[in-house]
């Protein structure tokens, strides 16, 4: 959360123009169609989310509709912003702390409703983390340790008798 852009709240979803400043935002969450209430999201969660934003150019209306009543609506002329060439974004922050987003998939249309995604054909989300142990170093490790603890009392009883 920063005081500077006006956020919500750590946790929150925002509909940003050229500007940090959200022109409207509110709590990560969504209505839930059976009985409207709302549900809390935890964008830190490391779950995967399902988003839909949608932008209507007759009504000049930008949207993040589902799943059943929307989360944010501003009317905004997008036509103001758009240029012949340009980027689409998603952008986030978590301050001070570090967190990882990922867009695993993305469909798009410029007249009607986007095509749904696949989500067989998506990718996992990666592995964040510390590397997990290889399975020939957890087999590796504990014989070539073994190995050389025999090594070593054979060498000391190989002295001991070599002595006498």
């Amino acid at each position: 959360m920063d005081a500077k852009f006006h956020d919500v709240d750590s946790n929150h979803v925002g509909i940003d123009v050229n500007s940090l400043i959200s022109r409207q935002a509110k709590r990560a969450g969504y209505y839930r169609d059976e009985d409207g209430a709302f549900q809390d999201l935890r964008l830190n969660s490391r779950r995967p989310m399902q988003v839909w934003v949608d932008y209507d150019a007759m009504a000049r209306r930008l949207d993040v509709p589902k799943p059943k009543n929307p989360l944010l609506s501003q009317v905004i002329d997008l036509s103001t912003v758009m240029a012949d060439k340009m980027y689409v974004a998603f952008s986030s922050s978590s301050g001070i702390d570090s967190t990882h987003h990922y867009v695993l998939g993305w469909s798009f249309s410029l007249d009607g409703p986007a095509p749904p995604l696949d989500f067989s054909k998506l990718p996992a989300l990666p592995h964040v983390g510390p590397k997990p142990l290889s399975k020939i170093l957890n087999v590796v490790l504990p014989l070539a340790s073994s190995l050389l603890v025999i090594a070593v009392l054979g060498v000391v009883f190989f002295i001991l008798w070599y002595r006498r």
